[in-house]
């Protein structure tokens, strides 16, 4: 059965899109503001040019008239506007200052009319006007059609009423309007191929390297996955080639793991099951054999099977996190003397000495039943694994550690140790074949691995120290204050 395809468009394909719209969205403001709107920038600029030029006039208004005049003047040659300047005198309108008066008014405009007209708008007003027909405007400042833009104000001061009057050429348009038409024609041109190359070269840049990776990812936790040398492109897929190496390797790692459990395991259950199938099929066929003896070893076998079976099932439900703490306040040094006492005189018939070094008890919160099958785990692995003395310690200490009261347990056998290299794999399931530190024939090879998993949930601290030919020191951390 063939894979169906993810939709959606490729990255190339989206970023080609992106970069289009984006280059069509400058073109357009471009074209707006160039063209579209040309003309109504250039009169509000005029319009602007204009008010500057009054306020400059109006802050002259008090001096003397030799200083407005050279003002006015200076107005006309910076804007070629033709400026006249009015003071009230006895009912009338006295000429202060010009230049080109007759360039101010039209045909059927004069001064009293456009003073009267400029008191009733407020003291300030605009016009445009076609300065052919000499017609008066049906609108205000941005009526089409019109090439004169005429602006008086009204100014009371300390010399009386003064009225300042401006009249401006607005320039025809039409001919730059064209030539910025044809010139941004070309730079839309130009702007579009480079638009093309630069989304084709992002696109590559970026695909490329992603397509590889999807190529290989497809092998990924194989051992036919390869990591992408050279250079995979930017960061992000630099960062991205990395992760996909070390999730394959953990992958891989995982699988080995998978493999080594169902490997293990299917040899514990092997094991046991030859022991019991062929004690049974003796007991059963041979005369005499019905013993206590060859009975015990049944049971014994079928106490390794259940041991077998409920360490995987404590592992995997504390893995899965479906196996909630049952936390309450417990002595945990009560608890652990008496664990003890009954280890020890279950394990003195085989030899075994277990000493316990407490100087008073202590009271911790946790999950008891799991706590004391931490203790119990530990105490079992020292079993398995200590020298000819055949003698664990336990100690029962408390520690300070950055400030924080914490009792720690050490459970000690002086076997052989463990290398070096050897102590971060202690703690996985079933780590035993070809290395220093291996499980004992009884064990089930997860009890360390419970203790982890355990001492994590109850936010302990757990670790080993361990030299080979000197026995290793096993040891667990409680907070005393965790609530």
């Amino acid at each position: 059965m063939k894979s169906k395809k993810s939709g959606g468009l490729k990255i190339s394909t989206k970023l080609t899109i992106i970069i289009a719209l984006f280059t069509a969205l400058i073109l357009t403001v471009s074209w707006l503001l160039f063209v579209v709107f040309l003309d109504d920038f250039y009169r509000q600029t005029k319009y602007r040019e204009i008010l500057k030029a009054a306020r400059t006039i109006e802050s002259s208004l008090s001096g003397d008239t030799s200083e407005l005049t050279d003002v006015v003047a200076g107005v006309f040659t910076s804007t070629d506007a033709s400026v006249l300047v009015r003071r009230a005198r006895g009912g009338a309108y006295d000429v202060v200052s010009f230049t080109k008066p007759r360039d101010i008014l039209s045909n059927n405009m004069t001064v009293a009319w456009l003073i009267e007209t400029t008191r009733a708008e407020g003291g300030e007003m605009s016009y445009t006007f076609d300065s052919a027909s000499g017609s008066l405007p049906d609108g205000r400042l941005r009526e089409n059609g019109s090439d004169t833009m005429l602006y008086t104000k009204i100014i009371s001061g300390e010399n009386g009423e003064s009225v300042i009057m401006i009249n401006a050429r607005l320039t025809p348009v039409d001919a730059t309007r064209t030539t910025i038409t044809w010139l941004l024609v070309i730079v839309s041109v130009v702007f579009i191929l480079i638009a093309v190359i630069i989304s084709q070269i992002i696109a590559n840049t970026l695909s490329y390297p992603l397509t590889k990776l999807t190529a290989s990812a497809k092998d990924i936790g194989t051992p036919a996955y390869k990591r992408l040398e050279g250079s995979p492109g930017c960061r992000e897929t630099a960062e991205l080639n990395d992760t996909l190496a070390k999730a394959s390797a953990e992958l891989q790692k995982v699988d080995d793991l998978r493999r080594e459990l169902i490997a293990n395991v299917s040899h514990d259950l092997r094991t046991p099951l030859t022991m019991i199938s062929g004690y049974g099929e003796m007991m059963r066929d041979i005369p005499g054999e019905n013993n206590a003896e060859n009975i015990q070893i049944i049971i014994d076998e079928a106490e390794h099977l259940n041991r077998l079976v409920n360490d995987l099932l404590s592992l995997s439900k504390l893995e899965s996190g479906m196996d909630q703490l049952n936390e309450s306040e417990f002595n945990v040094t009560e608890k652990l003397d008496a664990m003890i006492e009954r280890y020890s005189t279950m394990r003195a018939v085989q030899g075994y000495k277990l000493e316990f070094d407490h100087d008073k008890e202590y009271v911790i919160r946790g999950d008891e039943l799991k706590i004391m099958q931490v203790f119990y785990n530990l105490i079992n692995n020292a079993i398995n694994y200590t020298g000819p003395s055949m003698r664990v310690l336990i100690k029962q200490t408390e520690i300070n550690e950055g400030g924080e009261k914490m009792l720690q347990f050490d459970v000690i056998d002086d076997g052989d140790g463990i290398l070096p290299e050897n102590l971060p794999y202690i703690w996985d399931r079933y780590y035993k074949e070809n290395r220093a530190h291996k499980r004992a024939g009884v064990g089930t090879g997860l009890g360390l691995s419970i203790v982890k998993r355990i001492m994590e949930a109850h936010g302990g601290q757990y670790g080993v120290v361990s030299e080979p030919g000197k026995g290793s020191d096993f040891y667990i951390r409680f907070r005393l204050d965790r609530k």
